[in-house]
């Protein structure tokens, strides 16, 4: 998948209509079109942010969308800021006046918004898919898949994107659940990936190499608390190549100046992170939580013969309700339709799981809703066709183009993952 930005097409569907005309004056917001290529949905507002001089915070997204891929979403930003952006529209929509373009992306402004653009506040995503390097099992299986997808939905399961903070195979959000934040900020700061760049790995190491051995004063750990102080003040002041390091330590070192002390010093380096960051820990955890409850429901009522596992590390593994490739015939339709009455019987949702402390103090990320167990859409697939990017005359490959709308919160890769694994 994604060998191309262009094999992944994501198109935001619904959300507000755009105010025209004198109506928008009267609107606090603007509404723009925001299409991208190959950018990070926060990455990129945060490079909006400092080059249009609008804090982060102002911007409203309804949901963020795949790095890897060509994506068109809305997007509010506060009426009369933004450097060089358009607040009034031109002749017609679309004019060339009404947008700002950079590298691999475009603002369009598309009218004013009376209020500011949250997560869910759209109808749904467009995906269209390119699937590659397809073996001929695949491409024979593809369509008994696509049956039983189509006949049964699919598991509504968060996918491997959304526990993209985890360090070595532990999400930070864990420890920020239970309160323990210098075990999540030295996991930030000190654990390697091998996603990390070079700046980020040579601070890890620096930072692991001073990072205090009794955790922070007040603990009670066999480390004098002085000896403890004098530590933390050494890793406060550590000089660090990778910027989004460089709050956190001071924000260690105002902690110590004002008499802080114990697991509020890592709280305070916890809450100098940017905000998108702290929400991406703490809704990974109530994901994986999701995850295995749906898990429980699918082994409680399905033989282990009848989930197919798909590995994804932390957050899985995924299963598939599925009929085995081994029955024919009637006892194959037999089998797909008690598979179908068998997923009756599973809840139409499952609450968002909740911590028992209270993070009042904290942040505000967990969701309250109640997230669907199924997802159910129409799908539209190719035949497939010799992959013109992988294999070769002894080995082919081909390849297929899916189109199919989401729901918020429903990942393609999940359905992708259902159709080839």
């Amino acid at each position: 998948m994604r060998q191309t930005p262009e094999d992944f097409l994501v198109t935001e569907l619904g959300g507000p209509e755009p105010a025209v005309g004198p109506a928008m004056a009267d609107c606090e917001h603007r509404l723009y079109l925001l299409e991208k290529r190959g950018h990070d949905s926060i990455a990129l507002l945060a490079r909006l942010s400092r080059e249009l001089g609008v804090a982060r915070r102002a911007f409203g997204i309804a949901g963020l969308k795949d790095r890897h891929a060509v994506t068109s979403q809305k997007v509010t930003i506060p009426a009369g800021t933004g450097n060089g952006l358009p607040d009034t529209i031109g002749e017609s929509v679309g004019d060339e006046s009404d947008g700002l373009t950079g590298v691999g992306w475009r603002l369009t402004l598309l009218g004013g918004a009376e209020r500011k653009l949250r997560s869910g506040h759209h109808s749904g995503n467009r995906f269209e898919i390119v699937v590659r390097d397809l073996n001929y099992a695949e491409v024979q299986g593809l369509p008994r898949r696509l049956e039983q997808a189509r006949a049964h939905g699919w598991p509504n399961w968060f996918d491997s994107q959304r526990f993209g903070s985890a360090v070595g195979n532990q999400l930070p959000g864990t420890h920020i659940i239970a309160g323990e934040f210098e075990k999540a900020m030295k996991l930030h700061l000190t654990i390697r990936n091998k996603s990390d760049r070079s700046d980020k790995r040579r601070d890890k190491k620096k930072l692991a190499a001073v990072w205090p051995k009794g955790g922070s004063p007040g603990h009670s750990s066999g480390a004098s608390g002085s000896g403890v102080a004098s530590e933390l003040t050494k890793l406060a002041k550590m000089r660090v190549e990778h910027k989004p390091f460089r709050k956190p330590l001071k924000a260690i070192g105002r902690a110590q100046e004002g008499g802080v002390s114990g697991e509020e010093v890592w709280l305070k380096a916890y809450m100098a992170l940017p905000y998108d960051i702290r929400g991406l820990w703490l809704s990974a955890w109530q994901s994986e939580q999701w995850n295995s409850l749906l898990s429980d429901h699918l082994h409680e009522l399905f033989d282990g013969h009848l989930l197919y596992p798909v590995k994804i590390g932390v957050g899985g593994p995924l299963y598939f309700p599925n009929a085995p490739a081994g029955k024919q015939g009637r006892a194959k339709r037999k089998l797909v339709e008690q598979i179908g009455k068998t997923l009756e019987n599973l809840p139409e949702t499952i609450l968002m799981p909740h911590s028992e402390l209270d993070l009042s103090n904290i942040d505000q990320y967990l969701s309250d809703h109640a997230r669907p167990t199924m997802v159910h859409s129409e799908i539209e697939a190719s035949e497939a066709e010799r992959d013109e990017m992988n294999g070769s005359a002894k080995r082919k490959r081909w390849k297929a183009s899916l189109g199919f709308d989401l729901s918020p919160g429903a990942y393609a890769t999940v359905l992708v993952k259902r159709l080839f694994h």
